[in-house]
């Protein structure tokens, strides 16, 4: 009789022993989860803010682009303007050289030569203008 009673006890002692490994492996397992959920909201936080530069650099890098092609629209205006300048003044010498004067025919060709030296410096500039944009 004392080995059912000991038996008994044997087996209720396991269950308690069983219940308390259960109750610890849940506490456990709680903390985990816990651990795991505010890790997941760490995660979820760092991908939402890399989200929002990633849309922040790309509307910064549309703004900048829009930029670039206004400044390329000006400078290529700038350039064709340029290039259309000299026929005027060419056209400006060109009349007055045909113009005849007796009176002034030293001038005329002192006008012109001036004329052709600011031809000549207008092309320079160019030039060089074209090679200080070029760097």
């Amino acid at each position: 009789m004392i080995i059912v009673y000991i038996s008994i006890a044997i087996v209720v002692l396991s269950l308690v022993y069983l219940g308390y490994i259960v109750v610890k492996n849940l506490k456990e397992t709680k903390k985990s989860v816990t651990d795991l959920s505010e890790t997941a909201a760490r995660f979820q936080e760092k991908v939402d803010k890399i989200n929002n530069e990633t849309t922040q650099l790309s509307e910064t890098t549309s703004t900048i682009s829009n930029g670039i092609q206004t400044k390329k629209e000006t400078v290529q205006n700038v350039i064709k303007t340029a290039k259309a300048s000299p026929e005027p003044f060419k056209k400006l010498l060109s009349s007055i050289k045909n113009t005849p004067n007796p009176q002034r025919e030293t001038s005329d060709s002192q006008l012109t030569e001036i004329g052709d030296k600011l031809i000549d410096l207008w092309g320079r500039y160019r030039v060089k203008r074209k090679s200080n944009q070029a760097e």
